[in-house]
């Protein structure tokens, strides 16, 4: 394991007064103690900041900023900012860790200095912080493609689980302030597109699915969506034009089941599925397998 690397670990936190003392928690009850853990509070209107400055009281590696809300991109840059860290960790604020995530992480990279961003298995809890039968398993290598593919299973499921080379992010740039709900996205595509990626295959990190997630707002989701891979298009990240239509029809079709899924929303997902197979007919076939 790599002793002495100091990590910094940020966590944007809005009105998270519910969670984020059991998330800070997690994160002091690491194996891997040299760490200093950033919370940037965005103008909450609840107890967040309380919260937050009476357990920075016992511990002298916790630092709280407080800014006006900017939204959660802008949050995690000004963390980026002020950190010291040679290696870079984005935790939610109401995500949890398992208490060797980071003695994991930086085992893979001890492994393969090469990698440019670890991440991990997760599993799914709820509001109530009671584990869900659902794990959710990424992949590893040069995986943009795979990425861009998005409706073909190989993801970096969420930034909570990642642990990122400082070198690397000033090489890619930070989050797009743009962006909220896709801004994870936007961002590995970017690192993915330059990165070998590595995967601890361990579930190191507790994924909380609650009302209040930003990806219960189905609206935000379709507008971030469709902006990271916008992005995609000016970076020119997809190889040809026959792989672009099968990457945003995929796209689309994540797009409609989201809001299949959503009462009042099945309008505008058949409009997404008919987008879907216009964009590449194939995927029809992927459709029909679904309905019967």
């Amino acid at each position: 394991m790599r002793d002495g690397f100091l990590i910094s670990v940020i966590i944007p936190a809005y009105n998270a007064g519910k969670y984020i003392e059991e998330t800070i928690r997690s994160v002091l009850k690491q194996t891997h103690s040299d760490l200093e853990l950033i919370v940037v509070n965005d103008g909450s209107t609840d107890t967040t900041s309380k919260l937050v400055e009476a357990i920075c009281k016992n511990d002298p590696r916790i630092k709280l900023i407080n800014q006006n809300n900017a939204g959660v991109s802008v949050a995690r840059n000004t963390g980026f900012a002020v950190s010291k860290g040679s290696y870079i960790a984005y935790l939610d604020s109401d995500d949890i860790w398992l208490p060797n995530f980071l003695e994991l992480m930086l085992l893979k990279f001890s492994f393969d200095d090469a990698l440019g961003l670890v991440h991990c298995d997760n599993q799914i809890i709820d509001g109530d912080s009671q584990k869900k039968k659902e794990v959710n398993r990424g992949e590893e290598g040069y995986i943009l493609e795979h990425l861009l593919l998005g409706g073909e299973g190989k993801y970096i499921f969420s930034i909570s689980g990642v642990l990122i080379k400082r070198e690397v992010i000033e090489s890619v740039g930070g989050f797009d302030p743009e962006l909220s709900n896709g801004a994870d996205h936007e961002f590995y595509f970017r690192i993915a597109n330059r990165y070998r990626i590595g995967r601890v295959p361990t579930v190191a990190l507790y994924y909380r699915i609650h009302s209040g997630n930003m990806h219960s707002n189905i609206h935000l989701l379709e507008k971030d969506t469709l902006k990271a891979y916008r992005k995609a298009d000016e970076y020119k990240l997809f190889k040809n034009a026959f792989f672009r239509r099968r990457c945003y029809s995929n796209m689309y079709l994540i797009l409609a089941g989201s809001f299949w899924k959503n009462e009042g929303g099945k309008i505008k997902g058949g409009r997404y599925i008919l987008k879907s197979i216009l964009a590449y007919p194939p995927n029809i076939l992927k459709l029909l397998k679904k309905l019967l």
